[in-house]
């Protein structure tokens, strides 16, 4: 109870607390679309031994332990080979041989979203910033941050925009991950509980176009 009381006073929490009401009453779940103009930042200033790794190729996944390969593929949403060979890319945070946190891309003018099952158009120069995961012993190190503020510099000198992602609505850290990196909101997508898309408010003035995988 008293875990839920902190969360509740924290950042957010209120508003978290109010779109779970709304699953639980209406069975509809609720993600917020977030957005972020690709520019180049500042050096990445990292913890003692931690490290920026961006993968475009299956050459640049090889040089990497199989190991660190097998971990993570376990949260990439699909096998990394895959990812790469359709144009995206893998970015991660490493201290020593230890993966921190990790996140894939992929890129547009189109690509399929996993959670809730959609298919997204945008614009080619568009990327879609699909899953993005801390590992446990590094949370509330602000590893989420510093890998999506290394990877926004990093695809701007690839021919990148702007880069979307979506957060569910009760996701109280990614959010603000997502908000102390600077990112735009004023979108959401609104789907049944088992993914069926209902509507996306504020999409199409985004340039977004949704539609329902199943």
């Amino acid at each position: 109870m008293k875990e839920r009381l902190e969360f509740l006073k924290g950042p957010g929490g209120l508003r978290a607390a109010a779109y779970f009401g709304l699953k639980l009453l209406t069975r509809i779940d609720v993600f917020r679309i977030v957005w972020i103009f690709a520019q180049s930042s500042k050096p990445l200033m990292l913890p003692s031994g931690w490290r920026y790794l961006s993968l475009y190729t299956g050459e640049a996944l090889s040089n990497l332990s199989s190991d660190i390969i097998e971990r993570a593929a376990d949260q990439c949403g699909s096998n990394p080979k895959q990812l790469l060979g359709r144009g995206g890319s893998l970015h991660l945070l490493l201290a020593g041989d230890s993966l921190v946190a990790q996140l894939s891309i992929e890129r547009g003018p189109t690509c399929r979203i996993d959670s809730p099952p959609l298919y997204l158009r945008m614009a080619e120069t568009d990327a879609f910033l699909s899953y993005l995961y801390t590992w446990p012993e590094y949370r509330r190190q602000g590893a989420a941050q510093r890998l999506i503020a290394a990877t926004v510099s990093d695809l701007s000198t690839r021919n990148v925009h702007r880069i979307i992602a979506h957060i569910r609505a009760t996701n109280v850290p990614s959010l603000a991950a997502f908000e102390h990196t600077d990112w735009k909101t004023g979108a959401m997508m609104i789907c049944t509980l088992r993914g069926r898309l209902l509507m996306a408010p504020g999409a199409t003035s985004a340039g977004l176009t949704f539609r329902s995988a199943i």
